[in-house]
């Protein structure tokens, strides 16, 4: 999925659990934590500039040398165990609730990555990837130019059903969004 679906993602689960908690927080704590979910809906995924980076082009192709989501930053149990330890550590509700969001906006990243692209899930155990779909990507985009590259990938991405996936979510978000 792309950054704007799991950012999108992230402030649907922030939203999502302030209206199930209904926490006595200021009007512009609340705002504040719906940022930070949108933030931590994308965080696992800071790792790609590293990546990309490394391998210094935008080919994309089912062998790239490294990947991504074999970082420890793709590990679901660092992210629980970072946003437990300030949840329970915390003294402010408000930074309580940071720490549930960075667990919480960091799983629904990982939770729609399993659909196709897969997650170590029981990292430290097994550095396997997990995914309910075939996780292998079967693209090859032999393009440097980064517009041109972003472009081809984009026509691929769109014959993919995690597309439209990722456009209802974005769309449910704006609507609620817009609502409040």
């Amino acid at each position: 999925m792309l950054p704007p679906g799991h950012i999108a993602a992230g402030f649907l689960t922030a939203k999502a659990l302030l209206n199930f908690v209904h926490p006595a927080l200021t009007s512009q704590q609340h705002n504040h934590l719906l940022w930070w979910g949108m933030f931590f809906g994308f965080a696992p995924d800071i790792d790609m500039f590293y990546v990309f980076f490394r391998q210094r082009s935008m080919l994309v192709s089912g062998n790239e040398k490294i990947s991504h989501r074999k970082f420890i930053s793709h590990a679901p149990i660092l992210w629980l165990i970072a946003g437990l330890l300030i949840y329970f550590f915390s003294s402010s509700a408000y930074v309580k609730f940071i720490g549930l969001l960075l667990w919480l906006g960091s799983w629904s990243h990982f939770l729609l990555d399993s659909i196709y692209y897969g997650v170590m899930w029981l990292w430290p155990f097994s550095s396997k990837i997990y995914a309910l779909k075939d996780r292998e990507v079967r693209w090859t985009i032999y393009e440097r130019s980064f517009f041109k590259h972003n472009w081809k990938f984009f026509i691929l991405y769109t014959k993919k059903p995690l597309f439209y996936l990722e456009i209802l979510i974005i769309i449910v978000a704006i609507v609620i969004s817009t609502k409040y």
